[in-house]
């Protein structure tokens, strides 16, 4: 496929589609197009500040452009299978925010982007920053055989009107919203096969029902183990993970989004990396190891998703596909164990 730039259509224009927007105006290889919402002022507003976007009403009005060869949906949970579908249907790449509805609607989307020879993609931002790949690449020279892994991840959210704390759109709270980026942690760190065994505790808003905080242990295939603590009730923002081996452990303070350059920071003196340790060293003798990003992270990903588009990688796209899809299956595991516990 011969492409200058990818002309992608927002399907949304909540707070996340304000992220993403600018990186796919500043992108090199791919471009906004249009933006579509349910009401025309919606979409007239948001693309006021990215001349050449058309402003659209409505979904399918976009989905039907021939100017828009992929889509990046941002709507809530409760809507993503019915637009990712139809777009996957009339031939659009999709670009779709996390987390999915199931892993089983996520299935059914995946069969048809196989189908229909197209990329899908989940928008998990971390996995794209250098500093993913060099910490997994360097996983067994540093601490042996992974373990275990334990990440925290809170920010302190309280607004009841956000949709985050209404459960018909967003059916599994902070679980969806946080706990995701925990599971893809264990996917990309841990790489497990099976999951055995857990145990998930949950607190409930007591106004709206959703969920606001939870905590659990996973066990895995081989021994392996995985602790996540997530939800909008710590009072600060917390990102730690940290990955336990047979012969040390590594560490980040800022998994989620780098203190640098992710969402919601501009911290350039901050270096992004991540911390080795091993035997009895104390804090002076820990090593930091940098892993520099001219881009950021969400930046990263739009070039990442316009490039898998253009150059037609089966084996690329694949992987993306597997990856999103045992995310997902961990993720259903503790929203079901919670379901079970009332």
């Amino acid at each position: 496929m011969t492409m200058t730039k990818v002309n992608i259509g927002i399907i949304g224009t909540g707070f996340i589609a304000t992220i993403l927007a600018p990186e796919i105006r500043s992108s090199g290889n791919a471009r906004l197009a249009a933006v579509s919402s349910r009401t025309l002022a919606k979409a007239e507003g948001f693309v006021a500040d990215y001349p050449g976007a058309v402003a659209i009403e409505g979904a399918d009005r976009l989905i039907a452009r021939d100017d828009v060869d992929a889509v990046y949906v941002a709507t809530p949970t409760s809507a993503k299978e019915d637009v990712a579908s139809r777009a996957l249907a009339a031939g659009k790449h999709v670009l779709i925010e996390k987390p999915l509805h199931s892993a089983e609607s996520f299935k059914r989307l995946s069969a048809l982007a196989r189908e229909k020879g197209l990329v899908l993609m989940d928008a998990t931002h971390f996995v794209h920053h250098p500093r993913t790949s060099a910490m997994r690449q360097r996983l067994g020279e540093l601490i042996g055989s992974p373990r275990s892994l334990h990440t925290m991840f809170y920010f302190p959210f309280s607004d009841r009107e956000n949709i985050r704390f209404d459960p018909a759109d967003e059916p599994m709270g902070a679980v969806g919203d946080m706990a995701w980026y925990s599971m893809r942690a264990v996917v990309e760190y841990l790489a497990p096969d099976t999951l055995e065994d857990i145990k998930v505790f949950a607190e409930r808003d007591p106004q709206s029902n959703a969920v606001i905080r939870a905590t659990g242990v996973l066990k895995f295939d081989a021994g392996k183990t995985a602790t996540f603590d997530v939800g909008y009730t710590a009072g600060a923002a917390v990102m730690e993970l940290t990955v336990s081996g047979t012969s040390g452990i590594l560490t980040q303070d800022d998994f989620v989004l780098d203190w640098q350059s992710g969402f919601g920071f501009d911290n350039p003196d901050i270096q992004t990396g991540f911390t080795h340790r091993s035997g009895t060293a104390t804090r002076k003798d820990f090593v930091f190891i940098e892993t520099p990003s001219e881009q950021s992270q969400h930046g990263l990903m739009i070039g990442n998703f316009a490039d898998l588009i253009r150059n037609g990688d089966a084996a690329g796209r694949k992987k993306w596909l597997e990856t999103t899809a045992k995310t997902q299956s961990f993720l259903d595991a503790i929203w079901q164990k919670i379901q079970t516990q009332g």
